[in-house]
């Protein structure tokens, strides 16, 4: 398993961690982003190491070839001398430098593929680190709305539930029966309070001039008592 590898599987079961915790969303989001950013910077770390390998790979090779050029460079010289044995033994030199050329060439090629796929693994990192930033923000006030949503629905269910339904009504229904007691006993006030008598009266509605229906009635007992004689 490569370094970026293994620190994606930490931050992974950190999650799965929280997740099986039920912690907070908010902070299981903020706190996914700080194990992202630490394994980031442990990567980042790794990934310079392997480039300062890589360099040292680089020039461990160019001094190989720079080797094996002076030695040939020592060849040509022994043999314009007529010194064959010398320029035998600079060009076997030559060759041990030209043989490890080759061994620091293959290592550098192999070096050189795992450094830039370690570089294309820290990118994406830092890439999915962005994104969580930038999706933070965003997925927090979900989470807020969803919670806020949650709540409101309890109350409805609450809110319908038979029992609370029942208790609504009882009270309906004991005010009803309180109003009706208060009318009555304010009916009842004003019918026994006072002199019934006059209310009687009253009852009947407004009383004509006495006067005038007095004289009426003088006028029907003289009309009686002269029907009588």
């Amino acid at each position: 398993m490569g370094i970026l590898s293994r620190f994606i599987a930490v931050v992974r079961s950190n999650l799965n961690a929280l997740l099986n915790r039920a912690e907070d969303p908010a902070k299981m989001l903020e706190q996914t982003l700080m194990d992202m950013e630490a394994s980031f910077r442990k990567a980042k770390e790794q990934v310079a190491r392997s480039v300062a390998d890589q360099k040292r790979l680089e020039k461990s090779l160019d001094e190989q070839k720079g080797l094996a050029a002076k030695w040939g460079s020592h060849a040509v010289a022994a043999v314009e001398k007529e010194q064959d044995d010398l320029a035998k033994e600079a060009l076997r030199r030559k060759g041990e430098h030209v043989k490890i050329s080759a061994q620091f060439e293959r290592e550098l090629e192999a070096h050189t593929v795992n450094v830039n796929s370690l570089k294309s693994g820290l990118r994406e990192l830092e890439t999915k680190i962005a994104e969580v930033k930038r999706k933070k923000n965003l997925l927090i006030s979900k989470q807020k709305r969803a919670k806020a949503q949650d709540q409101i629905y309890k109350t409805i269910e609450g809110i319908q539930d038979a029992g609370a339904l029942d208790t609504i009504a009882r009270m309906e229904e004991k005010i009803e029966e309180a109003t009706a007691m208060a009318d009555a006993r304010m009916e009842l006030s004003g019918e026994f309070s006072g002199d019934s008598l006059e209310k009687k009266f009253e009852a009947l509605g407004p009383t004509e001039d006495v006067d005038a229906e007095l004289l009426e009635l003088k006028q029907q007992l003289r009309l009686e008592n002269k029907g009588k004689a």
